[in-house]
């Protein structure tokens, strides 16, 4: 049962598309769409540990909608010590460009390890 289990995660994690990234490391990432057209990317996250990507708490919500779509367990074992792939959807409400940056670690302590930034043009 477990090899049945890894094998299916790994095929899950290998159908990530090509209109998906998987966020693990600094980045950027630009993406031009309509208003309400949406994409997904797919992060990386160690969440029993601590570590995980976050936005800041400032984000204007009116301009752009994030959605979690899906959590898949890559490795180890849940819910504690294990790594996990976040799926999240994002549409365009209004247009303009949009700057996300998401930083990775543990927000209480505000750490930013890596960054992801992330540029919405939504015309």
């Amino acid at each position: 049962m477990k090899n049945v289990i890894t094998i299916f995660s790994f095929l899950l994690i290998s159908s990530i598309g090509l209109s998906q990234h998987l966020i693990q490391s600094d980045t950027t990432i630009s993406k031009t769409i309509s208003v309400l057209e949406s994409f997904e990317l797919v992060f990386e996250f160690s969440p029993g540990t601590g570590y995980v990507w976050y936005l800041p708490n400032d984000f204007d919500s009116t301009q752009v909608a994030i959605q979690l779509k899906n959590i898949v367990l890559k490795e180890g074992h849940g819910p504690k010590g294990g790594k996990y792939i976040y799926t999240y959807e994002y549409t365009g409400l209004t247009t303009g460009t949009f700057l996300l940056e998401y930083a990775f670690g543990r927000p209480w302590l505000q750490e930013k390890l890596e960054i992801c930034k992330l540029v919405i043009i939504v015309e």
